[in-house]
């Protein structure tokens, strides 16, 4: 039974492999016992564990950014406001619920062979690569839905019986596998060894500090399920401990450009990512990443070959662009200021006419007379200037005053991210796709620092969270020259405020903004504050009165289940 089931499951799922180094070698005809108690087929099973975690990225990131302070609908309406009218039926919740199920059984999977398989070398470093990547599963889940049913074995029969855990519970089981396996005893590689692509010793304590700065929040009574005394007293200590062993002594030595450059995707900044590449998943025009055409204006049609497709639901809020001050060189790093004649050009033909610019928040009218007059290649004579960072109105596209919802909606009426472009002539031709084969990072070096500063402002040490900012910000090209003692914090500076707004400077883009508001009980404020698209508390607000901070437990998921599952507060 064993063997019909788990080959079915292989099979049906259509998991490729996981990067260039991690092969998946599916044999349809050999049985799954057999052809997985090998070491090759022990390896073919850990690879499309890895492979399983594409699933959630290369579709739009509807379940990260949506719904907050940084992200608004751009041509496509309606995409922000969704999230607070999903129902237990929506596809974007089933969608995510069931992939990150299926991720987990596959790590039991291999935690499953791994007992049986012939020993090899790599076997029990296989193993726990598995729990790792389980445990991340379950910090997606727990994050997004609370309390959910623990699975740690394979099944070899259809069970239909699956309890919710309590949160406590949950956070417990992952807080557990994470401290392990940063630990001297597990056998993940180190990050020196193991590469961007595998589980390793340094993303392990990057988690683990993670899952434990989460749950330290949960100390306030029934803020998302019916559940007291989540947190316990050393949580914050320890979210410092392991963000500390996370950072390794280390300060970051690439700017955010550099650190996402497609062409150095193994990088110092990096501990982990989801690997994207042409020769290893099935359809390159379909299965890449979508990260790069998530943020930012339309930019023409087919007339513009070299324009980046943007498919314009996560158009970046003119609150995000205006959080970075004078001096602050991130904004630079992150967006798309200076749009050349194709949007590419900016990489590959840089002496090309630039079509507009972007005027930050901060500029002034002589400092766009300064930028105009930096002009080596006569290239920003017809340079269309929009001011809508600095001022919410006049979109480049058309040069009239509009509303910033109408600038959204407009062919190039505001500056895309960049951090994820994928410029590679590859990626150019396929643009209609809108997919790339950019990695998806998900544990470095930057955020470690904001985990740690974080911990440290919880833990009543203002002090040492500035000191953990002023490191980060000696990134290079972070602070432009002449703004550096304008750009130092000190403890009086550092309140939770501050600590979202610079996790929104450093990680604009990154698939985090929703957990980061949920996890420090600012979601309902900052919507209803700040976000664009007129998200009331009302909408925020279920039949039973109570927010609806956490996801909707899929329908088919209750009706299926013959234990008793009780729905989230707010559905």
């Amino acid at each position: 039974m064993k063997k019909l089931y788990l080959y079915t499951m292989i099979v049906s799922l259509a998991f490729t492999s996981c990067s260039d180094f991690l092969e998946q070698d599916n044999r349809s005809n050999v049985p799954s016992d057999e052809f997985y108690n090998t070491a090759n087929g022990f390896s073919s099973l850990t690879n499309s564990t890895y492979s399983s975690m594409r699933e959630l990225y290369n579709v739009q990131p509807q379940m990260f950014v949506a719904g907050t302070d940084l992200y608004a609908d751009g041509k496509s309406q309606g995409v922000v406001m969704g999230q607070y009218t999903f129902t237990t039926d929506d596809s974007n919740i089933k969608d995510f619920y069931v992939s990150c199920y299926k991720g987990i059984q596959l790590a039991n999977s291999v935690i499953a062979y791994g007992e049986t398989t012939e020993d090899s070398q790599q076997r029990l470093q296989y193993i726990d690569e598995a729990r790792y990547i389980r445990a991340w599963y379950y910090f997606q889940l727990v994050q997004q839905f609370g309390g959910v049913a623990l699975n740690t074995k394979i099944f070899d029969y259809a069970e239909m019986s699956h309890a919710r855990s309590s949160l406590k519970d949950v956070y417990k089981f992952i807080i557990d596998e994470f401290t392990y396996l940063a630990s001297e005893q597990s056998h993940l590689l180190e990050r020196s060894a193991s590469g961007v692509g595998r589980a390793n010793k340094r993303a392990a304590a990057f988690y683990a500090a993670k899952s434990y700065l989460t749950r330290g929040w949960l100390d306030e009574t029934d803020y998302e399920a019916q559940e007291e005394n989540i947190a316990e007293s050393n949580d914050f200590e320890n979210a410092i401990t392991y963000s500390m062993q996370a950072i390794n002594g280390e300060v970051p030595t690439l700017s955010i450009e550099e650190a996402f450059d497609i062409n150095n995707e193994d990088n110092s900044e990096l501990f982990w990512s989801v690997q994207f590449s042409s020769s290893s998943v099935e359809d390159p025009v379909k299965d890449g990443s979508y990260q790069q055409a998530q943020f930012g204006a339309y930019q023409g049609g087919s007339e513009k070959p070299r324009n980046k497709a943007i498919d314009g639901n996560f158009a970046p809020s003119l609150r995000l662009q205006q959080l970075y001050t004078r001096g602050d060189g991130r904004l630079e790093q992150t967006f798309m200021l200076e749009f050349h004649e194709a949007y590419f050009d900016y990489y590959t033909n840089p002496t090309s006419k630039i079509l507009y610019y972007y005027a930050p928040a901060w500029a002034t009218d002589e400092d766009i007379a300064a930028w105009r007059a930096d002009d080596p290649n006569g290239i920003k004579t017809e340079t269309i200037v929009s001011k809508t960072i600095a001022e919410g109105g006049i979109a480049p596209s058309n040069g009239q005053p509009a509303t910033y919802k109408d600038r959204r909606s407009q062919d190039f009426g505001n500056a895309c991210i960049k951090k994820f472009d994928d410029y590679t002539e590859t990626s150019i031709a396929n643009r209609s796709t809108q997919c790339s084969m950019h990695d998806v990072v998900l544990a470095r070096l930057g955020e470690a620092y904001l985990i740690a500063a974080e911990a440290y402002y919880k833990n009543n040490q203002p002090d040492k969270a500035a000191e953990m900012i002023n490191d980060l910000r000696k990134r290079p090209d972070t602070v432009k020259e002449g703004f550096e003692n304008d750009m130092l914090v000190n403890a009086n500076d550092i309140t939770i405020d501050f600590i979202l707004d610079e996790r929104a400077r450093e990680l604009a883009g990154e698939y985090v903004r929703w957990t980061d508001l949920k996890r420090t009980h600012k979601l309902v404020e900052y919507v209803t504050q700040y976000n664009e698209d007129g998200v009331s508390e009302a909408a925020m607000t279920g039949p039973d009165g109570k927010y609806k901070i956490l996801r909707p437990i899929p329908q088919a998921a209750i009706d299926l289940n013959q234990a008793t599952i009780e729905q989230n507060p707010g559905y």
